[in-house]
C-alpha cells in the first residue's frame, strides 16, 4: 500500500471528484461509493464540503484546510471492504488526525485494476485544536503504510531501488545522524529561532547553511557532518517545512479510537452524526425612524 497527498482549498471540488460527479470525467453508477462518514452528516459533495467549511473558519490561519490522500494497493491484491475501511481510520490516527477530533470523509474508486481509496480531511478540528501540520509528509507516510499493512495483514508495496550514491554508507550516516538531531531538537517545546537551532546542531558537530530570499524568509537548508554535505530534503526538512517546525507550536500525542467494524456492501460507516451547524443570523435593518 502506499499513499499520496495533497492539499487544497476547495472541500466542494474536492467531495465531488471523490463522488466521481466531476463534470466530464463522472464515474459509471457504483464506481465511486462512500465509505467512511465522520463528524459529517452524510449526503451531497456540496452540502458535507458546507458543513467542512463551516469547520475550516474557525481558523484564520490555515488558508489550505482540504487533505487529500490516496490510499493505493497492488494490482491483484484483493482488499476487503472492512480492510479498505480500517486501512482509512487507522492512516487518519497515524497520521495525526484521529476520527474522533476530525472530519472525514472516505470514497472508494473502483474505475481502476488496483484498490484504491479517496480520504478527504479538514485539517481543522472540530474541537478547536492545532490543526493538522503538512511538513515532513513526503518521508512520513512510506512509514505509515507499511505500518497499517502489517497491522492489517496486507501485502506491503516493494520499496523503490535506490541509486548506488543514495546508497554510500558515509552519506546514509550522516543522514541518519542529521534526521535524529533535528526530530529531537524540533520536538522540543521551547525551541527557538534559527539561530538557535544552528547553534545546538554545532553542539552535535552538525553545521547549517541557511537561504533566505530578499524578503529574509527562509527558503533553503542544507548540513552538513564530518565533511559530507546533507540537503534538507534528504532528512525531511525542505526551507519551508523547517520554517513552519519552527514556527509551530509544541505536538502533542492523540490516540484514535478503535476501528469500527465495516458496514454493509456500499453503505458508508458514520462515525458520528452531528448536528450541520446553523448558518449565522444577519441583523434586521432598522428602518427610519418616525
Amino acid at each position: 500500500m502506499i499513499a499520496k497527498t495533497t492539499i487544497g482549498n476547495d472541500f466542494e471540488g474536492a467531495l465531488t471528484y471523490g463522488a466521481g460527479q466531476r463534470q466530464g470525467r463522472g464515474k459509471e453508477p457504483g464506481e465511486a461509493p462512500l465509505l467512511v462518514v465522520a463528524n459529517l452528516i452524510p449526503g451531497t459533495p456540496k452540502e458535507m464540503a458546507q458543513d467542512m467549511r463551516a469547520v475550516a473558519a474557525q481558523s484564520k490561519k490555515i488558508q489550505k484546510p482540504v487533505w487529500h490522500t490516496v490510499l493505493s494497493w497492488k494490482a491483484g491484491e484483493v482488499v476487503s471492504q472492512a480492510q479498505k475501511v480500517a486501512a482509512a481510520q487507522r492512516y487518519c490516527e497515524l497520521i495525526g488526525a484521529p476520527i474522533d477530533r476530525h472530519q472525514v470523509v472516505v470514497y472508494e474508486h473502483r474505475d481502476k485494476k488496483h484498490a484504491h481509496v479517496h480520504i478527504y480531511l479538514n485539517r481543522v478540528p472540530i474541537d478547536g485544536g492545532p490543526a493538522l501540520r503538512t511538513d515532513n509528509n513526503f518521508y512520513r507516510q512510506p512509514a505509515i503504510t507499511r505500518q497499517i499493512s502489517q497491522e492489517l495483514g496486507m501485502d506491503p508495496i516493494p520499496k523503490r531501488r535506490r541509486s548506488l550514491r543514495a546508497l554510500d554508507p558515509t552519506k546514509e550516516a550522516a543522514r541518519e545522524q542529521v534526521s535524529r538531531a533535528l526530530k529531537l531538537l524540533l520536538a522540543q517545546a521551547d525551541r527557538g529561532s534559527e539561530d538557535w537551532l544552528a547553534l545546538q546542531l554545532q553542539k552535535e558537530l552538525i553545521g547549517v547553511r541557511y537561504t533566505h530570499d530578499k524578503g529574509g524568509v527562509l527558503r533553503g537548508v542544507s548540513f552538513e557532518l564530518n565533511g559530507v554535505a546533507v540537503r534538507g530534503q534528504e532528512v525531511g526538512y525542505k526551507g519551508a517545512q523547517l520554517r513552519e517546525a519552527l514556527a509551530a507550536p509544541g505536538l502533542q500525542a492523540v490516540t484514535g479510537p478503535e476501528v469500527a467494524p465495516a458496514p454493509g456492501a456500499d453503505q458508508p460507516a458514520v462515525l458520528s452524526k452531528p448536528r450541520r451547524p446553523e448558518p449565522a443570523k444577519r441583523p434586521r435593518r432598522k428602518g427610519p425612524a418616525r
